[in-house]
């Protein structure tokens, strides 16, 4: 599960949409991933590139 503190719950990832629980531990990485590169960055700040 994906949880979303401001849900207090699983994360959603659309209004209305289906709520990211009973994943795969990879599918859970995966989406924890992409929400984290999509988030603002402070001003200032470089996010590093990830190598894979």
């Amino acid at each position: 599960m994906v949880y979303d503190r401001e849900l207090k719950g699983p994360a959603q990832l659309e209004k209305g949409g289906r709520f990211a629980e009973k994943l795969t531990k990879e599918q859970a990485e995966n989406l924890r991933q992409m929400l984290t590169d999509s988030l603002p960055l402070p001003a200032g700040k470089r996010r590093a590139a990830r190598s894979e």
